[in-house]
């Protein structure tokens, strides 16, 4: 996914999570720093830079291409009923790929190079509970239910050691990196983020069996569904909302999530079953099949999957399911980080 996309990705979770009350201090204090969305949900490509490790936990299920062979490792075999008790909510892509044979074989990530993107959503999370916890002081009352008996009295006759919460984040540095966590999360819904056969290294003696132009040239047609940069970076002189932003989509775009029952995402946003690191690893399991069902062959771009009438709606299809389930997974982690401070 590309800057518009992931831009878009994060300010629809907010809006889901306004929508579910959820969490209405969560959104309070990203609403702050709305200005930081388009830049904050990027920073991973553009200064953090950990694409070819970070974003990605790359799987297979053929022996010949992981380290040794796990064809008869029946642990490694996670089928549709599984992922369906271990994730909550509806996940579209996992229906999508309900009757799909890779789920059916014994499939894992490559140990050498498919990444640890799970790690980097779990590493993320639960810093920005930390970073709650440390946080400068106004933030700390905003976010606690009540203040400390301390300040409740005159605080000049107090003692400085009841005072003191130790203040050292600022609640914008917490707001971006709630949008930096959105950009790994959204990354572990594009299928090709977690297909072993998008990726070639001589040093590692693994052979690409996927044209290097497929993955850019999808996520060049979904950047062109959702609105501009000039839409998308907000700032206080803007009269506009976010809602307004939100519905602004090209009229060309497939993007059909708030216009077609079929991909509205549920407000009643559902808890995550394990930690975030398991639910990462059960998302990117559910990407990979989705990767073998949606790109059966090697195409040579994007061109090749949307170059007939049936083509172009199982494109439309897939696309709203990833973009349904991205949203709706944002929404639940940010929401997870969040309740691990003020619960």
């Amino acid at each position: 996914m590309k800057q518009r996309a992931h831009a878009w990705v994060a300010l629809r979770a907010l809006k889901l999570i306004d929508d579910s009350q959820q969490a209405p201090k969560l959104v309070e204090l990203l609403s702050y720093y709305i200005s930081d969305v388009w830049n904050g949900a990027w920073l991973p490509d553009t200064l953090i830079v950990d694409m070819r490790y970070g974003h990605i936990f790359k799987m297979d299920s053929s022996s010949r291409w992981l380290a040794h062979d796990i064809s008869h490792e029946d642990w490694f075999k996670v089928p549709y009923t599984e992922l369906k008790k271990r994730l909550a909510g509806k996940r579209l892509c996992l229906e999508y790929v309900k009757d799909s044979e890779e789920l059916e074989k014994p499939y894992r990530s490559h140990p050498q190079v498919g990444g640890h993107l799970p790690n980097r959503v779990i590493a993320i999370s639960q810093s920005i509970s930390d970073m709650l916890k440390m946080s400068d002081f106004p933030l700390a009352f905003y976010a606690r239910n009540e203040k400390t008996e301390s300040y409740s009295n005159q605080l000049t006759a107090q003692k400085v050691s009841d005072l003191s919460l130790s203040p050292i984040f600022s609640a914008r540095q917490i707001a971006l990196l709630f949008f930096v966590l959105s950009h790994y999360i959204a990354d572990a819904h594009m299928p090709l983020h977690c297909d072993l056969r998008d990726y070639g290294s001589e040093r590692e003696k693994l052979r690409r069996r996927l044209p290097p132009g497929l993955h850019h040239t999808i996520e060049d047609l979904w950047e062109s569904y959702f609105p501009t940069k000039e839409d998308l970076v907000l700032h206080k002189y803007l009269r506009t909302s976010v809602k307004d932003v939100l519905s602004s989509l090209p009229s060309e775009s497939l993007v059909e999530m708030d216009t077609n029952n079929e991909y509205q995402p549920n407000s009643k946003v559902s808890s995550t079953v394990s930690d975030e690191w398991v639910e990462m690893v059960h998302i990117a399991r559910t990407s990979y099949a989705v990767s073998r069902k949606w790109i059966d062959k090697p195409y040579r771009d994007v061109s090749e999957l949307t170059n007939s009438p049936q083509k172009l709606d199982e494109f439309k299809h897939v696309t709203n399911c990833i973009f349904h389930d991205a949203v709706e997974s944002v929404a639940r982690l940010w929401i997870k980080a969040w309740r691990r401070f003020v619960e």
